[in-house]
């Protein structure tokens, strides 16, 4: 049984840690999310330029579709 109040100790040092971190949030409050927000339409902004650029190189294959042929290649 002494393993498992090792385990205890452990469990509870993580919750009292976590409790201490929520107590933060409300201090930074809705600064947080805007952030948050900004961040994620940067990165969404960013990838939709990606997609776009890789959609304009000249690197596709040409397929003939009137002849038979494997998807798989």
């Amino acid at each position: 049984m002494r393993h498992f109040a090792f385990f205890k100790e452990i469990f509870f040092a993580i919750g009292d840690f976590f409790t201490w971190g929520f107590q933060i949030l409300p201090a930074i409050g809705m600064l947080m999310n805007w952030i948050l927000v900004l961040i994620l339409a940067g990165l969404l902004a960013f990838w939709c330029v990606r997609i776009v650029q890789a959609g304009n190189k000249k690197d596709r294959r040409e397929v003939d579709y009137r002849q038979p042929h494997n998807f798989i290649e």
